[in-house]
């Protein structure tokens, strides 16, 4: 078996994780299960315990999984150990990954200390939302005092104005990565660049901070996977700062650490970051999560819901998501059902399914398969 290719078992099925390819594939749980059966036994050792009448759907499992390059065939005088495992330790060399900064046209954020915080905690990646109303030739003066610190990301949301010229930015800052541009006339890509950098894409909605999800909106790699084994991949070395300089983990929170433009020196953030007030939610993995735990998807959303802490090993989130990994459906999909209509709920008491009737609404579903 290729080990960049992980197979994650969900509820209803399950999704192979191609990490090089940064693709995903649905499967049905049964071929999780051919997958881990043959990572520890030899095909014929599988082979020959398998009734004779099921030995043609081993056939069928291993030549689609050959085909896929799930699992490769390699002379039997090659030692398995020059085939190592996918180490799934995450290590990151910064103390924050990505800090997000929103601003409008009564900030009050020091910009000067924002580049001081970011070279502290080595943080090369920015998310800069810029409110409507605010003065679009003024966003210049903040992206000069950080575009010689080596940030490898720059992204920038921001309002639609028909006599700003938004490719003067993607010119002049080669490190911006994504341009959104919000309220606009029609939803269009502007400018699209051949590694999927320096993309400019405008939308008719407004800007909102949302929970609701969507196949675009997962992503497939070694790092968002490895960090997902133990960390929350929304709150994990994340920092956000409100118009008014407040620091918070994340922008829906309600918890403050403090003010930007009254720290004196890096030292004081960084005792802020290294707080467990601050790291609360960093470690709340969705292993710990009910509803997450159990879906396949769960190693490549960044999922921005609070979870709600239940005792030291379970969570949960007050907030249902808008997938149903127990039916495999989605909210706008046709024959949705709600948690509580699969039998499923999710609270401060614990995780309760009524098997019985999420077998019938599954065969309602589905069939009989």
């Amino acid at each position: 078996m290729t080990s960049t290719c992980p197979t994650l078992k969900g509820f209803n099925r399950a999704a192979i994780y191609d990490l090089p390819k940064s693709t995903y594939e649905f499967v049905p749980n049964s071929i999780y299960d051919f997958l881990n059966l043959l990572s520890q036994n030899s095909i014929t050792q599988i082979y020959n315990d398998t009734p004779v009448e099921y030995r043609g759907i081993v056939e069928e499992y291993l030549n689609y999984c050959l085909e896929k390059e799930y699992v490769l065939e390699i002379p039997s005088e090659i030692n398995k150990k020059s085939f190592p495992k996918l180490s799934l330790e995450f290590e990151f060399p910064s103390i924050i990954s990505n800090i997000s900064v929103r601003i409008n046209y009564n900030s009050t954020v020091d910009f000067e200390k924002i580049k001081t915080i970011l070279i502290a905690t080595k943080c090369y990646n920015i998310q800069l939302i810029f409110s409507k109303g605010f003065d679009l030739k003024n966003v210049v003066s903040y992206l000069d005092v950080i575009k010689d610190i080596g940030m490898s990301s720059m992204e920038i949301i921001i309002a639609y104005s028909a006599d700003f010229d938004y490719e003067i930015l993607t010119n002049s800052y080669k490190n911006i990565s994504f341009v959104f541009i919000y309220s606009a006339p029609s939803g269009q890509f502007m400018k699209s660049h051949v590694l999927g950098l320096q993309q400019i894409f405008t939308s008719e909605k407004p800007f909102e901070i949302t929970h609701t999800k969507s196949l675009d909106f997962f992503n497939v790699n070694i790092t968002l996977f490895t960090e997902s084994q133990k960390h929350n991949t929304y709150f994990n070395r994340k920092l956000f700062i409100d118009v008014n300089g407040d620091i918070k983990n994340a922008p829906l929170m309600e918890n403050i650490f403090g003010n930007i433009n009254s720290f004196n020196n890096s030292a004081e953030i960084l005792k802020i970051i290294a707080s467990n007030e601050f790291q609360e939610y960093w470690n709340v993995h969705k292993g710990l999560i009910d509803i997450c735990k159990e879906c396949e998807f769960r190693h490549m959303c960044v999922d921005n819901r609070i979870p709600v802490k239940r005792n030291e090993k379970e969570w949960y989130h007050e907030i249902e998501c808008n997938y149903n990994p127990y039916i495999a459906k989605w909210q706008d999909e046709e024959g949705y059902k709600a948690l509580k209509e699969c039998g499923v709920q999710s609270n401060e008491q614990g995780l309760m399914i009524n098997r019985k009737k999420l077998n019938a609404v599954n065969k309602e579903i589905w069939g009989d398969d």
